[in-house]
């Protein structure tokens, strides 16, 4: 899966990361990378913030790989390496600046707890961004093809995603206290929650 997914999507670490900066004015604190992978979407943060960050996913091996992808990639900010699941983050309260998850809630096994945790963790007046989709900064050659392939990738696997009604349920059903639904903007594509506290 590293290997597929998260190349295909490089070109849309640095302008997903660049639109989460300047729609949350990030600069400093601590953010939460959730579902990590190999660490691109942490890393990008940290190219052009002196956030620290904490990458986390479940699996043992993309924790490694992150580690692995941050010490090449020169950035100086501090960093974490920690294998947790989503549904019992090992945080205090009240704990993050910002916390970001693109493409992992798909296979959480319930999202509901998911998003709690994820809220439980956020420090108040901030923010948390989970879901999937390009981000609005993608141009739209690079929207068409890379939705092509993604299609093209989910078909192959027997694999779907839940349609934006289906989203907004999944999500109304966590009980979160302050949350919007949103998409990558007017092509409507992609699927986020914004989580504020």
């Amino acid at each position: 899966m590293f290997k597929s997914n998260f190349d295909m999507l490089a070109p849309i670490y640095p302008l997903l990361i660049q639109q989460f900066v300047d729609d949350y004015n990030l600069d400093t604190g601590l953010a939460i990378d959730i579902g990590t992978g190999p660490g691109f979407l942490g890393i990008e943060l940290a190219k052009i913030t002196k956030m620290e960050i904490i990458f986390t996913d479940i699996d043992s091996d993309a924790i490694a790989l992150a580690n692995k992808n941050f010490i090449q990639s020169g950035t100086e900010n501090g960093a974490q390496f920690v294998t947790a699941n989503v549904e019992n983050l090992p945080f205090p309260d009240n704990y993050a600046d910002f916390i970001m998850s693109r493409g992992s809630i798909w296979f959480w096994k319930d999202s509901c707890k998911g998003l709690l945790e994820i809220e439980r963790v956020l420090k108040p007046g901030c923010y948390a961004v989970i879901g999937g989709g390009l981000g609005r900064y993608a141009p739209e050659t690079m929207r068409k093809r890379l939705l092509t392939s993604m299609h093209k990738e989910l078909e192959k696997k027997n694999e779907k995603r839940p349609s934006l009604d289906e989203f907004k349920l999944m999500v109304a059903a966590s009980g979160l206290k302050k949350f919007r639904v949103f998409t990558d903007g007017d092509v409507k594509s992609g699927k986020w929650v914004e989580l504020n506290k």
